[in-house]
């Protein structure tokens, strides 16, 4: 990993810290509760991910960090959004002809949870 890149990954992982240090939930019974989730969360991908070496895949997945931190801030809720459409509907994958099942609901936008690949 280059070491822009890596810089990049352990501020990231340092925002998401800090973030879950500062997390107010909007019920506040249950902010100990969240904090422990933006932790473990954070903790067990930044680990399951600490193999990949490609510099592309290194990006994808910043990319993919961030835009959750975002989100999480933004709608004020540390769990993922799910996608709008019900489990088991025909989705078009990224190529033009190739359809797939959708297995479950879950957002669009989290690669790290994708156990398909």
């Amino acid at each position: 990993m280059a070491g822009t890149l890596r810089q990049q990954v352990l501020s990231l992982y340092k925002r998401i810290i800090r973030a879950a240090q500062t997390w107010e939930a909007t019920d506040p019974t249950q902010t100990r509760t969240e904090q422990e989730y933006i932790i473990s969360e954070a903790r067990y991908l930044f680990r399951a991910n600490r193999s990949i070496s490609d510099d592309k895949s290194i990006k994808e997945h910043l990319t993919e960090g961030e835009s959750r931190l975002e989100i999480a801030l933004h709608y004020k809720t540390p769990y993922p959004r799910p996608v709008n459409m019900p489990p088991h509907t025909i989705t078009r994958a990224w190529g033009k002809a190739n359809l797939k099942r959708q297995q479950t609901s879950r957002p669009v936008y989290i690669k790290s949870l994708d156990t398909s690949t």
